[in-house]
């Protein structure tokens, strides 16, 4: 089923009927054009990753796995492509043979344990893409560079809407303080929104605001402070220095129960300064519910 050329390379199929749909839509025919593979050399085939899968993928690795990655994620998977990539750790074995490793090993679990545990169904179609040697499929692959911003709620705030707890959600609330009220900067200050890439000034507009706890915890782990987000996603402490010693981690908890914990300690409570519209100091975006 391949034609075989004099120097002893060969056209696969698939590159027959890119050169036939090249002639339909009047490209041009110079062999730098075609993709020509050594005879014995796998082609890598489309980079394009099944729409399920895709979903997938989109839902719970490009948070961190993003370019430029995130998080402390050590590279992209965005791309059929990149899960086809050696393995930089193992290099007999590809990104997605490593993958399927983690998605299995209990002690260190991809997604790691400081995200929400990944449903059963998205595991397993997950897992049964990469057992399958990873076939192309028809979706492409997740856009590269920054992620669009957006605004769940469609409401912005504004100064008119005054200067109360809800004022300029996302923002660097303390930083802000510091300089414009130091009686009121509070140690602990950040935004709470349903999604990561939210806009500076969207109201979160939590729908159960109330069900919603931001837990700072200790170097042991132990709950030290309890922090109850506005309808706007905003939450704040009471004092201006924390009650305990630094450094700390949080665990946002959502209504349902489920929760996210930072996996890195900090001694900065001021939260949006991390957790800004595209993230930054490898975070991976706002403070997004579980």
């Amino acid at each position: 089923m391949r034609a075989m050329l004099g120097s002893g390379r060969e056209v696969t199929r698939w590159t027959w009927t890119a050169l036939l749909w090249c002639g339909a839509l009047g490209c041009s025919a110079e062999p730098a054009m075609a993709v020509v593979v050594d005879a014995g050399v796998v082609d890598p085939g489309p980079d394009s990753l099944p729409c399920d899968v895709q979903a997938v993928i989109a839902e719970r690795c490009a948070s961190c796995h993003a370019t430029p990655a995130k998080a402390f994620a050590p590279m992209a998977l965005l791309a059929r492509s990149d899960f086809q990539r050696a393995s930089t750790v193992e290099p007999q074995r590809s990104v997605g043979q490593r993958s399927l490793a983690r998605l299995e090993d209990a002690a260190s679990p991809m997604p790691p344990a400081s995200e929400p545990p990944m449903p059963e169904a998205e595991r397993a179609l997950l897992t049964e893409w990469l057992e399958a040697g990873m076939p192309a499929g028809t979706c492409g692959s997740l856009p590269a560079g920054p992620a669009p911003t957006t605004c769940a709620s469609g409401s912005f705030w504004s100064e008119a809407s005054g200067t109360g707890a809800s004022m300029a959600p996302g923002l660097a609330c303390r930083s802000c303080h510091l300089v414009e009220a130091p009686h009121v900067a509070y140690f602990f200050m950040g935004t709470v929104f349903p999604t990561l890439h939210e806009a500076d000034g969207c109201e979160a507009r939590l729908r159960e605001p109330s069900s919603v706890k931001v837990e700072i915890l200790d170097m042991e782990d132990q709950v030290r402070l309890t922090l109850v987000p506005n309808s706007a996603g905003n939450f704040t402490s009471t004092t201006l220095q924390p009650s305990f010693p630094m450094p700390y981690r949080a665990r946002l908890v959502g209504p349902e129960g489920t929760s996210r914990r930072m996996s890195t300690p900090q001694s900065n409570g001021d939260c949006n300064t991390c957790h800004t519209e595209q993230g930054a100091q490898h975070a991976p975006g706002r403070i997004q519910l579980p």
